[in-house]
C-alpha cells in the first residue's frame, strides 16, 4: 500500500516508516524537519520537506496518490502549548484539517491519527483508563488533540472517511530527544550507563504510563492492515 506519513523524520514517525517499509509498503513522508532529523529517515522513503499547513500538501497527494494517511506531524510539547496556544492550534488543528480536506479530495481509504492518552483524559478517575474515560484535557496540547479527534468523527460522518485515532501514552526508545516529552526514560538510562544516580523529584509516588516506540510502530502497522475503526489506547 502507498502511505503518506507526516512527521516521518521524527522520533516516532521514523520508526513507523521503518516498520511499514519492512512490511512491504511504499512510504511518502512530509516533514518540515523543524524537530525531525533527515538521518532518521529510512532511505527507501520519499521525503518532501514541506509543512502540513501549506498548499503543497495538495500537490503532493495528487502526485503520489497515497491510499492511506498516517498523521504524526504536530507541535508535541505540552509546555510550549501553554506558552503559545495560538501556534499550537495553528499546527495541530490547522495542519490536520488541511490533511483531512485533501484526504477527502483524493479518496483516502484510511486516516490514522497519532493522538494522546494522558493529555486528553486529564485527571484520571481510574487506572488504567479505557477509551470511554471522560476527556477533560488540562493543556492546550490536549485540547488540540481532542479537537482533531472530533474533526475526524465529523469527516467520517460527513464524507465517509475511515479513521483510527491511536492514543499514545509516553513513548520512549531510540532516536528520542531526552529533553522532550517522556524524556525521563532516556535521561535515567544515560545516567545509569554513566554510573550516575537518577533523581526523582517530589514524593516518588508519581504514576506515568510508558510504551516502547517499536510497539507504537507495530500498532500503526496493524491498524493500517486490519479492519478497525475508532479510538484505541496504546500503552
Amino acid at each position: 500500500m502507498r502511505v503518506l506519513l507526516t512527521g516521518g523524520a521524527g522520533f516516532i514517525g521514523s520508526h513507523v516508516s521503518d516498520m511499514l517499509i519492512d512490511n512491504g509498503h511504499e512510504v511518502i513522508v512530509i516533514d518540515n524537519l523543524s524537530s525531525g532529523k533527515e538521518e532518521n529517515l529510512n532511505p527507501k522513503a520519499v521525503l518532501y520537506k514541506e509543512d502540513i499547513r501549506d498548499s503543497a500538501v495538495e500537490g503532493i497527494m495528487e502526485r503520489e496518490r497515497p491510499e492511506a494517511v498516517i498523521h504524526h506531524a504536530a507541535q508535541v510539547s505540552v509546555r510550549d502549548s501553554v506558552e503559545d496556544p495560538l501556534y499550537d492550534m495553528d499546527v495541530n488543528i490547522g495542519g490536520t484539517l488541511n490533511l483531512l480536506e485533501n484526504s477527502v479530495k483524493n479518496g483516502i481509504k484510511k486516516f490514522i491519527f497519532a493522538s494522546t492518552g494522558g493529555a486528553i483524559y486529564g485527571e484520571q478517575s481510574c487506572f488504567p483508563a479505557n477509551e470511554t474515560h471522560a476527556t477533560k484535557p488540562l493543556s492546550p496540547y490536549g485540547i488540540t488533540k481532542l479537537t482533531c479527534e472530533k474533526y475526524l468523527y465529523y469527516y467520517h460522518k460527513t464524507y465517509g472517511l475511515n479513521y483510527v485515532s491511536l492514543r499514545y501514552s509516553n513513548v520512549y526508545g531510540p532516536r528520542q530527544d531526552p529533553y522532550g516529552e517522556a524524556g525521563v526514560v532516556a535521561i535515567f538510562s544515560q545516567k545509569m550507563l554513566a554510573g550516575d544516580q537518577s533523581i526523582i523529584n517530589g514524593s516518588g509516588e508519581q504514576t506515568r504510563d510508558y510504551v516502547f516506540v517499536e510497539d507504537v510502530a507495530r500498532a500503526n502497522a496493524l491498524t493500517l492492515e486490519k479492519d478497525v475503526f475508532g479510538e484505541f489506547n496504546i500503552g
